[in-house]
């Protein structure tokens, strides 16, 4: 016999749990200590996870904490996009006072305001963005909420969680920094084979910042002690022995059954049995309103269950006053909701319904939300028309669900929600020709819903399925070929937006031709709206192919029509392209005021898309010109207004790796190094061409360091991540990169291979500045495949080194004919002094030319190259030692200071052919008078001192990086440099150098 138990369904004492609870406190502790974690806590239903995790709540709290808790919500085949994060988010309001909220949420308010309305007054009538810009607003709310307290994120139910959801916290997981825990919970029974989350898992668990903790069920002594926690007295044997087996160890099951024998309710051994026999032992009307409520999900509003119910308020607040003393339903404080109390109530109530009963409650429930929404004028949340569509769905009305998934795509868009949107709009275009009469009634044409449902997919990045929707659409106009179709405006603007889809996919060839296709589709009389942004974008899409003098005529042209009929937006879109036009052909002075003016044009209509491309374009144009201070500067401001608009994916990352290589340019490359380290922090493979730029910013730096094998394996994942061939400006430094990696790694002819490939994606592009950075390193891998040939007196290498050689010059020429930039002059000038090495005798003059142009640059890497090459070629005319030692010590020394070991390498042989000592002035006293530093004399950055000294404790790069805050490949980057530097063989030599004289 079973014995009685007190009132109490569940213990006030945690029970259990050591291991689980210690290592969810070692992650809070991890948080507080200032370094990002994640936990994700998987197990059975019932198993205790949210008991568990009311611990970790109550203690992060006691610890000075901001705890943030969200739940996902189940709600069948329909979609409610972000539900934790709008519920966790909502919190902020009542635990900040008005000053530190306004801190958090910054210039973000009015944009989440759109999701979370309770933070503000949500911008009005803005056009649906990219959820990439979403994340990255949430992500700077958690990290000024960081600034000041460790913040612990709880996302509850996980495996109901939309795509929209999954996708954010992806994103938080792998870019949260300092001072943040956050923990996911799931069920681990519910994961079938093609569960959603299972992809999503599969990702976090490469990712070093997350770990699995699984909570398994109770063992014997475990559920002894949680029966007496709720009865408040020690259980018997027979009454843990029978519990115990019953319910598996499960927490819940163990309560449920317990309350089940009080009640005297039969227990069947199946869950769905446990949990239908508590609620069978309720009175009919009770069980009624149960079964009503279990359609809508785990949640349901008041006043929608009165309506669906059909029943007299008096009598439903009865009924649901029983529900919730027999702890069935608990009533959610601060709303007008009631909850199941497991959601394993809800399922079993919801799957024990007949399916002849489901289809009508689900029909009551889209019409008590429609009355709601009806006396309301027709306002609505995007989750309430989600809901209103899952219902007409579910209850297999196909006109009314049509017409409801529209809307419900129109509002999810609105919120940032365009997995959701995508969704319901396919679920539409699915029902189109089932419906033909309610289609008709649909605000919006099957075209126009295509073309969206086109623009969420290549939003969210999947390129193929946005060319998919795009071309049924065209098909839907009549577009065949290059015919215009029955709505040639329509088709032009659905035709440039394809264009825009093949060139992110990376299929350039192809958005060429779109674009093409496009402005023929448009009459060029009258003038329209439509005509100059098909005109704009083709001039786009020129500049990207860099075929600069096309891209100028295209652009004025497009600038001239928006003008007659008032196209402002188009108008700065196509000054932004034609500014870069000129920049590029050689006219920065007038390039510059025409990006201030598309800027300006930008910010006026509120296009941030354009802001950003008009600095990201006008900082890119500097660093091409050489202008390395005023392109960092500009460039790092581009990248900040990407952030501030949540488009870093799209601009900042091009814009942060053009900061960065100006750095790198200037000699500065350890900030170079910092500046990529964060946002390398954020991806953990590149994910297309958008990612080439940082990735090839990155190998530069290697590569003038020596690190030969990593700026490889960064130039070879741009390769592995871009499906189609490259556009110009990423093909030159790609290929001139990976010619010089090959060069200086002695495989001469893959590197002669390299360059061949990147002058053949260049093309017929107009652009001097790329020509001449591949026809430079070109002359210089000829070069060297000459000296090489002269040593194997190798005839007929040697002839077609230069026959290769004075093919490149030429070219060079050329290009440089075009345009008057210091940098390209630059180039030039070392093409020129490579091609003497070529022809057998390196000319002093043409080095000393190029030296003068590069100091004139100031770069130190190419100063220290020039300085070598200068050196070598006054020793070959037989000058003396005492005239070639100043120019190879300073070579020598500016290539140690920049941590250059090879080149350093090959300065200091040459200098030892030549008995030069290069280290004859190391011992000076420090020019500034300021005392020395331990590693100055070795030209250590304070960085790299941080280095050595674990270097010297025997630390790991793994333990380096853990210690720094630092990527592991950025740890091995600085010990390679460290060795380089002390000249030590090994680890150990370093720590022996750095032991011996102080440098730890």
């Amino acid at each position: 016999m079973i014995e009685p138990m007190a009132e109490r369904l569940s213990s006030p004492v945690f029970v259990g749990r050591v291991a689980e609870i210690t290592r969810l406190e070692a992650a809070l502790e991890r948080a507080v200590a200032g370094e990002p974690s994640t936990v994700m806590v998987a197990g059975e239903a019932g198993v205790g996870k949210t008991r568990l995790l009311a611990e970790l709540i109550g203690q992060a709290r006691e610890a000075g904490a901001v705890t943030l808790v969200g739940g996902c919500l189940d709600v069948g085949d329909g979609v409610l996009a972000y539900a934790p994060v709008v519920e966790a988010a909502r919190s902020l309001g009542g635990m900040l006072d008005a000053e530190e909220l306004g801190r958090v949420l910054g210039g973000s308010r009015a944009e989440l305001a759109r999701l979370v309305p309770e933070l503000g007054e949500p911008v009005a009538g803005a056009d649906p963005v990219a959820p990439a810009r979403l994340f990255e607003l949430l992500l700077g709310v958690l990290h000024r909420l960081a600034e000041r307290r460790p913040v612990l994120l709880v996302v509850e139910d996980l495996h109901w969680a939309d795509q929209s959801t999954r996708d954010l916290l992806g994103f938080l997981i792998r870019n949260v920094r300092a001072g943040v825990c956050m923990v996911l919970t799931y069920r681990s029974d519910d994961l079938h084979r093609r569960h959603p989350l299972r992809p999503f898992l599969a990702e976090l668990g490469r990712n070093s910042r997350a770990e699995r903790l699984e909570v398994g069920a109770f063992g014997r002594r475990e559920v002894a002690d949680l029966l007496a926690g709720i009865t408040g007295e020690r259980p018997s044997v027979k009454l843990v022995t029978e519990i115990r087996a019953r319910s598996g160890g499960n927490p819940f099951f163990v309560e449920e059954l317990l309350a089940a024998s009080r009640e005297g309710t039969a227990m069947p051994a199946a869950l769905r049995d446990v949990v239908l026999a508590r609620v069978e032992a309720l009175s009919e009307p009770v069980q009624q309103v149960l079964r009503v409520a279990a359609v809508v999900g785990r949640r349901v509003d008041h006043n929608v269950l009165a309506a669906v119910s059909a029943q007299p308020v008096a009598q439903l607040v009865g009924v649901l006053r029983e529900a919730v003393a027999h702890r069935v339903l608990s009533a959610e404080e601060g709303s007008d909701s009631y909850a199941f109390r497991h959601a394993l109530v809800q399922e079993a109530v919801y799957d024990d319904l007949l399916p002849v009963e489901r289809g009508p409650l689900h029909a009551a429930y889209a019409r008590a939300l429609s009355d709601r929404i009806d006396k309301r004028a027709g306002s609505a949340t995007a989750a309430e028309l989600g809901q209103l569509a899952y219902h007409w769905y579910a209850a297999h009305d196909l006109g009314a669900a049509l017409l409801a998934c529209v809307g419900a795509g129109q509002a999810a868009e609105a919120t940032y929600a365009l997995a959701e949107a995508l969704q319901h709009y396919e679920r539409a275009l699915e029902l189109w020709a089932q419906v033909p009469q309610a289609a008709a009634q649909s605000p919006l044409d099957r075209v126009t819903v295509l073309r969206r449902a086109a623009q969420a997919a290549f939003l969210l990045g999947e390129h193929d399925r946005a060319i998919a929707l795009a071309e049924v659409a065209l098909a839907e106009v009549g577009m065949d070929g290059t015919k215009a179709g029955r709505e040639p405006l329509r088709t032009g603007v659905l035709l440039e937006r394809l264009a825009r889809y093949h060139w992110a996919a990376g299929d350039s060839a192809r958005a060429l031709e779109t674009i093409e296709r496009a402005v023929a589709a448009v009459p060029a009389e009258p003038p329209s709206r439509e005509r100059a942004r098909t005109l704009a974008a083709r001039g786009h899409m020129l500049l990207l192919m860099n075929r600069h003098a096309e891209a100028q005529g295209c652009c004025e042209d497009a600038i001239a029509m928006a003008r007659q009929v008032n196209a402002r937006a188009v108008e700065g879109n196509a000054l932004n392209s034609l500014a870069a036009a000129l920049s590029f052909l050689g006219r920065l002075d007038v390039a510059g005021a025409y990006f201030e003016d598309a800027f300006r044009i930008a910010e006026e209509v509120g296009n941030t898309d354009d802001m950003c491309r008009a600095r990201v374009n006008h900082g890119y144009a500097l660093w091409a010109y050489g202008l390395w201070e005023a392109a960092a500067k500009l460039s790092l401001e581009a990248y900040r207004l990407a952030a501030r608009f949540g488009l870093v994916r799209m601009y900042g990352r091009s814009a942060l790796a053009d900061a960065a290589e100006s750095l790198i340019f200037l000699g500065r490359g350890e900030e170079a190094l910092s500046l990529l380290e964060e946002e390398f922090a954020e991806f953990d493979s590149p994910t297309g061409f958008l990612d080439a730029a940082p990735l090839q910013a990155r190998a530069l730096y290697l590569l003038h360091r020596g690190d030969l094998a990593a700026a490889w394996e960064d130039l070879a994942a741009v390769l592995k991540s871009t499906p189609f061939s490259l556009d110009p400006q990423y093909a030159a430094p790609q290929f001139g990169r990976m010619a010089a990696v090959a060069m200086w790694d002695g495989r001469l002819e893959e590197a002669r291979e390299a360059v061949a490939e990147g002058l053949r994606l260049l093309g017929d592009s107009d652009e001097g500045s790329l020509t001449i950075e591949m026809s430079h390193i070109g002359l210089t891998v000829e070069a060297a495949i000459a000296e090489r040939a002269v040593a194997q007196r190798d005839a007929h290498e040697i002839g077609q080194a230069r026959r290769s050689g004075r093919a490149l010059l030429e070219r060079a020429r050329t290009a440089a004919a075009h345009v008057s930039i210091p940098l390209v002059e630059a180039r030039l000038m070392s093409a020129e002094a490579e091609w003497t090495r070529i022809e057998g005798a390196s000319d002093p003059q043409r080095w000393a030319a190029a030296l003068a142009a590069w100091q004139g640059l100031k770069c130190p890497f190419e100063i220290g190259y020039a300085r070598w090459r200068y050196g070598e070629a006054l020793l070959s005319t037989g000058a003396s030692r005492e005239a070639v030692a100043a120019d190879l010590i300073e070579g020598w020394t500016v290539a140690r200071d920049l941590g250059a070991r090879l080149l350093a390498e090959e300065i200091s042989a040459l200098a030892r052919r030549a008995r030069i000592d290069l280290t004859s002035s190391e011992e000076a006293p420090e020019p500034s008078g300021r005392s020395a530093e331990p590693g100055d004399r070795f030209g250590l950055t304070p960085r790299e001192r941080d280095v050595l000294k674990l270097v010297a404790t025997g630390r790991t790069n793994r333990q380096i990086a853990q210690a720094l805050f630092i990527s592991d490949k950025t740890a091995s980057v600085h010990v390679s440099n460290i060795l380089a530097k002390l000249g030590a063989a090994n680890r150990s030599e370093a720590a022996a150098i750095s032991h011996r004289l102080g440098l730890g």
